[in-house]
């Protein structure tokens, strides 16, 4: 290892540099920060959860608060992404880079590469701040990774004024002092020892937690200055780190910054020997817009005595203009008709992910326009050509909500939410004229990212992706995605799969390199309801980048429910790496010299929690490479459409066959574009995070999943998010 007394951290700064565009792209305003609090609360510590400098904290951000950032310490970069899912926990997915280390122990293989390490950090709120007690917080880093950064550590935090005080007891990493005996040690005697051999990523080692014969004891402080979100943190650091023995001093120091909201930033000195920098993008994404949405009902003026009687007289007249006036506010009517003393809609909107504002909207032009014997409006909502959902509120409550000042809790006194009782559009009156086939063309930039390997802190690749869909009638589409290569550096990927399993997924190398311009996607779906409250799909073609074949899918979700219920099946062939219209042909080592075809299905059970709004789903049945298991995956999604979820996965194979832990595992983001914008969109960016590419536990894309077709019309969805339907 190599002694450095200084260091420039050019890594650090093109980091910060490309952060800094993420911030500043059009996606964006530039007067973003105009519209976030002035609050700048807890700040990031090295790792990147919420800490002081190298030691946690008891603190957590906002629930719903992301923040991706680098720090740089030598010899280590690190690159950190923090979510807080929940008020009372903190998740961390951290890459760190260790300069004075190569990539592997063989020079040839490692070239210029330094080693690279992956981690989970996660931290629990045991006891909530008062009076006189102080938050209490529970803390493991490196979670079912190398063992490098293990350790686990519990901690206090007390605020006196402009001073926030942490003490707290580590073990693993965090006991480098050892101060006293384990406390641990005297309720059971396997914590006397460690226990667990660094090098090896991907278990778990639950043996290890809290063990070993020494603790530490750490803290410190950090003040807030008389200046607009400026900090000064000081700490009593007891990491023992290998790749750090130069660092003589347990104190370290630095001075921290949020004066803009969503950036937050430290320069400090560690150890008596090096400096520390940090450098953070955050925002609370669970909480409400960044940008104020400035996307109203559209203002209609009522109807004269004249034109009340045109509409009355000329029921082909008053459909007409109730579709023209919907269609404005971007919902589409597929059905009208009217009763004695009903008017009931159909329609179908891609911009409001709420459904309630959606029929909010849709009953405003309706109730406004409607003949005076019409008491009952009826809003029948619709996905993928499937009624999903139906609402019938009282004209006159809805009338007095919105002029007299009545409330959503009237309307929703004498409403009906059901599960459609028939597919009304088949056989309403009016049925605006749809000229099959149908198309729909979206050609839009794309970002294909790959971080953390062998060969380069970072590959990507720069595409073009055009998305082309044709209906041939309602529920059969034909969709097409085709992606055009404007540049990448794939061309550096040079290591080879090793997996004893069928290369289903660890050739993704192959497949990046060859596939610069490719047919990502060319299917046929045919999505259909053949009964109330149950719902099909079938498929054909090129299903996804790897696999193409047919089958389908059924789920059966009870409106009334809370939970639901679902088969998957198919057979599949895997596509040639060139992603055209070809499959393999012995070129992966597992084919023996024909194609690799298989069997794929899963039972899929579902069950959410709508008051916490998270969503819970366990997919049980056989894989892509043969192997059989389960996936368990938990997410919660926000009200402003954030998401945040994690996977897991445990198959049959053995620990061989599966690779590095013996299991899969995962977390992700949906990241909603109307966060940044004034007006309502759908639209989602989603970013996952999957440390290793492995071949056991692998699952098929599904493309037009149905559960996420009839999310959000659910009667509990409708009934949470109701106060919206007045906006």
């Amino acid at each position: 290892m190599t002694k450095r007394k200084f260091f420039i951290p050019f890594g650090f700064l093109k980091r910060s540099i490309f952060l800094l565009f993420l911030l500043s792209s059009p996606y964006t305003y530039s007067s973003i920060y105009d519209y976030l609090p002035k609050d700048v609360g807890p700040t990031s510590g090295r790792y990147g959860g919420i800490g002081l400098i190298e030691v946690p904290t008891a603190r957590f951000p906002k629930e719903g608060n992301l923040r991706l950032g680098v720090t740089s310490s030598w010899p280590y970069e690190v690159t950190a992404l923090m979510a807080t899912p929940f008020p009372w926990m903190e998740a961390v997915y951290r890459y760190t880079e260790i300069k004075n280390q190569l990539y592997s122990d063989i020079p040839s293989f490692s070239g210029n590469q330094t080693l690279k390490d992956k981690s989970f950090d996660f931290k629990f709120k045991l006891l909530k701040e008062s009076k006189y007690l102080p938050d209490i917080a529970l803390g493991l880093r490196d979670l079912a990774g190398t063992g490098l950064f293990a350790g686990e550590y519990l901690v206090a935090s007390k605020r006196f004024w402009n001073l926030d005080a942490t003490l707290g007891m580590g073990w693993g990493s965090l006991s480098g002092k050892g101060h006293y005996s384990n406390p641990l040690i005297r309720v059971a005697d396997q914590f006397s020892s460690r226990g667990y051999e660094q090098g090896v990523g991907g278990d778990f080692a639950y043996d290890a937690w809290f063990s070993g014969p020494q603790v530490s004891l750490f803290g410190g402080f950090e003040y807030s200055l008389p200046f607009r979100g400026w900090r000064l943190k000081a700490e009593y650091d007891t990491s023992n780190l290998v790749d750090e023995p130069w660092v003589t001093k347990p104190y370290n120091i630095s001075l921290a910054s949020g004066v803009r909201d969503m950036i937050e930033y430290s320069i400090g000195y560690k150890g008596g020997r090096n400096f520390h920098f940090s450098f953070f993008i955050k925002g609370d994404f669970g909480t409400g817009s960044v940008v104020p949405k400035i996307d109203p009902p559209i203002r209609l003026t009522p109807p004269n005595e004249k034109n009340k009687n045109r509409l009355l007289r000329d029921r082909e007249l008053l459909f007409g203009s109730i579709n023209a006036n919907l269609a404005v506010a971007k919902i589409y009517t597929q059905a009208i008709s009217m009763g004695e003393d009903e008017l009931t809609l159909t329609v179908n909107q891609a911009k409001f992910r709420s459904q309630p504002r959606a029929i909010g909207r849709s009953i405003r032009v309706a109730a406004l326009l409607a003949p005076s014997h019409v008491k009952y409006i009826t809003v029948n909502t619709m996905n993928a050509d499937v009624e999903l959902s139906s609402v019938t509120v009282r004209k006159d409550d809805f009338h007095n909500a919105t002029n007299a000042g009545g409330s959503t809790a009237e309307i929703y006194r004498n409403a009906v939410i059901q599960s459609p009782m028939n597919q009304h559009y088949k056989s309403a009156e009016f049925q605006p004229a749809v000229k099959f086939p149908e198309i729909r063309t979206n050609i839009a930039p794309a970002v294909r990212n790959m971080i953390g390997g062998p060969e380069a802190f970072y590959l990507g690749q720069l595409w073009i992706r055009m998305n082309n869909t044709i209906k041939f009638m309602r529920g059969l589409e034909l969709n097409t995605v085709i992606g055009l290569n404007l540049w990448q550096n794939f061309d550096l990927l040079r290591t080879p799969s090793d997996s004893s399993l069928p290369h289903v997924r660890s050739d993704i190398q192959e497949y990046l390199k060859e596939g610069k311009n490719n047919i990502m996607r060319m299917k046929l779906d045919y999505i259909f309801s053949p009964y109330r409250d149950i719902y099909a799909r079938l498929d054909a073609g090129l299903l996804e980048e790897m696999f193409g074949g047919v089958g389908g899918e059924i789920l059966y979700r009870p409106f009334n429910k809370t939970w639901a219920v679902g088969l998957a099946l198919h057979r599949v062939k895997q596509r040639d790496y060139k992603q055209k219209f070809g499959f393999l042909k012995g070129q992966s080592i597992n084919t023996q010299g024909s194609e690799y075809e298989t069997e794929t299905g899963h039972l899929e059970i579902y069950k959410e929690f709508p008051k916490q709004r998270v969503i819970a789903q366990v997919m049980a049945g056989k894989f892509l490479a043969g192997d059989s298991g389960a996936t368990l995956d938990v997410s919660r999604r926000f009200k402003t459409g954030l998401r945040l979820g994690f996977f897991f996965t445990r198959t049959d194979a053995t620990a061989e066959e599966f690779g590095e832990g013996g299991f899969d595992k995962g977390i992700y983001f949906q990241i909603p574009h109307d966060l940044f914008f004034t007006r309502f969109t759908t639209g989602q960016v989603f970013f996952g995070i999957h440390p290793l590419t492995r071949d056991g536990g692998a699952l098929l894309v599904q493309h037009h999943s149905l559960y996420a077709i009839t999310g959000n019309t659910a009667k509990y969805e409708i009934e949470r998010d109701w106060e919206d339907i007045l906006d």
